[in-house]
């Protein structure tokens, strides 16, 4: 299937996931988030974020007084993260070509006012 762009840096997959495997991820996802709860990070100057995050994996990307950062655990509930679902990780491996799995999945809930800024991620080193 062929990317569809109209932006610079920007591909859209229309139809890459049926209706069925859309409401399977919506399950999946939904099910994950039980087991690790949105919660509203801070910046390391005590901001707190606009949105409510989660993440998936063995990693998840964590913001708090200490910093931006990777753990294995969510900073809430001290669990370790839920696996990423099976879907998102076929998704992954079909359009990365990339043979290893991620070892994070960051999830962003954007309600009512919530929105994220210019930013650049430029900090990972893999």
């Amino acid at each position: 299937m062929e990317a569809r762009t109209g932006f610079d840096g920007f591909r859209l997959w229309p139809s890459l996931l049926d209706a069925h495997e859309q409401a399977q991820l919506i399950e999946d996802v939904t099910q994950r988030l039980a087991q690790a709860p949105l919660y509203r990070p801070e910046t390391p100057g005590g901001r707190p974020f606009s949105v409510q995050m989660s993440n998936f994996g063995p990693l998840g990307w964590v913001s708090d007084a200490r910093g931006y950062r990777y753990q294995s655990t969510h900073p809430v509930t001290g669990a370790s993260w839920p696996d990423i679902p099976p879907l998102l990780i076929g998704l992954w491996h079909h359009l990365t070509g990339y043979a290893q799995e991620p070892d994070a999945c960051l999830v962003n809930i954007y309600k009512g006012e919530a929105k994220m800024g210019l930013h650049q991620d430029r900090d990972e080193k893999d």
